[in-house]
Parts: structure tokens; C-alpha cells; sequence
């Protein structure tokens, strides 16, 4: 991605929810001899992050303080250690995000220095790191009774939504189908098998 000049900013990659659709780890699917969360940390550190969070439910990663919670437990969790004013957050589960898909994102956001996401989409989502999102996290994870969803969550903070297009990287994978279909997306043309040989060489030719 060409330099933006942009504010420095941290980015968090998402991938602490059961993958119960998917019926196994999202984060460690591969794809190109890749991990999604391993594809996820590259692409943040591609896009000029100065710090890639992971929140991941399992040790050596920020975990979630409230449990099964969703993802906006692993936001606020991650929010203490963010070195940054700025966060924006990368779901693992969208393994056709680019720095070209996020560029316009980030020049809406960043560019204006002001938080937003994507009319529609509630991640990826560039979140500014105040006292004031803190406190409207903790507030909706400690109630019985509210939603929580991103979705409004952002809409209640008044975070901007950007009209912007949405390109085919921004869809994720939830289930095997949705992976597959994926996976054929990068690989449309799959390595024939090989041929099986006879198993004669020069060598085995009697002279």
C-alpha cells in the first residue's frame, strides 16, 4: 500500500470466538501454507501497524475478561494494551482482506483522524482508545439485558458509517462451505494429481 501519511495506530486481530459453524479452529485454517491468524498478523503489519494485537482465548494471547461474550469482549480486553490512540480491529475470519481493500477505510478514518467502519459491515472498525469507549464497552458487557452487538454498539457511540464500496475481500468464513468457496476464490486451478509411473528407469532396463 503506497504511504498515506497517515496517524500511528495499532491494529487488533479478532479470532477468540468457538468457530462452533466451522466446527474447528477458524484461526488455524490454512490457506497458502498460511494460517488465517498468521495471514491476519502479516496483513497488519503490511498495512504500517506499529502494534498487532492478538485476542485469542488461549495462552500467550490477550484473553477475554468476561467469557463467551463475543467479540466485543476481546476489544475490550485488548483496549489496556493498546500503545496507540488509534485500533483498528481485523476480524481472522476475512482471509481476502488486502492493504488495497482497507486503503479507502483507512483514509476515511485515519485520514480525518476519526473513528468510523463500513456502512453494513461493523468490522473492520477503527476505534479511537478513550476513557469514553472503555466505559461504554464495560457497560454493555456487564448488563443482562443489552445487545451485544457491534453493530449498535457503534451506532450508540456515533461512530461514522462510511459509505463506502464494499470489494469481494470482505467476506468471511463462518462455516466449511463458505471456506471452500474461498479457498477455490485464491486457487481456481488446482494442481492436476500426478500420473502414476510405472516405476521403470533407465537402470531397471535389462541389458
Amino acid at each position: 500500500m503506497p504511504a498515506l501519511n497517515l496517524p500511528e495506530f495499532s491494529v487488533l486481530v479478532l479470532c477468540g470466538g468457538k468457530s462452533s459453524r466451522m466446527g474447528r479452529d477458524k484461526a488455524l485454517l490454512e490457506l497458502a501454507g498460511e494460517t488465517l491468524l498468521e495471514r491476519t498478523i502479516r496483513l497488519g503489519k503490511a498495512l504500517g501497524a506499529r502494534q498487532v494485537l492478538v485476542s485469542r482465548n488461549q495462552p500467550g494471547f490477550i484473553q477475554d475478561q468476561i467469557k463467551d461474550a463475543g467479540p466485543m469482549a476481546g476489544i475490550s480486553a485488548a483496549l489496556s494494551y493498546c500503545d496507540s490512540r488509534w485500533l483498528l480491529v481485523l476480524p481472522v475470519d476475512m482471509p481476502l482482506l488486502s492493504t488495497e481493500a482497507l486503503e479507502p477505510l483507512l483514509t476515511e478514518t485515519l485520514g480525518a483522524q476519526q473513528a468510523g467502519f463500513i456502512a453494513g459491515f461493523p468490522l473492520p472498525v477503527l476505534l479511537e482508545n478513550t476513557p469514553a469507549l472503555n466505559q461504554a464497552l464495560d457497560r454493555t458487557l456487564t448488563s443482562v439485558t443489552v445487545s451485544r452487538s457491534l453493530q449498535r454498539q457503534w451506532q450508540q457511540l456515533g461512530l461514522p458509517q462510511l459509505p463506502l464500496p464494499v470489494p469481494p475481500a470482505f467476506q468471511n468464513c463462518n462455516d466449511p462451505a463458505s471456506f471452500a468457496a474461498i479457498r477455490a476464490e485464491l486457487n481456481p486451478y488446482p494442481e492436476p494429481k500426478a500420473t502414476p509411473t510405472t516405476g521403470l528407469c533407465d537402470d531397471s532396463i535389462s541389458r
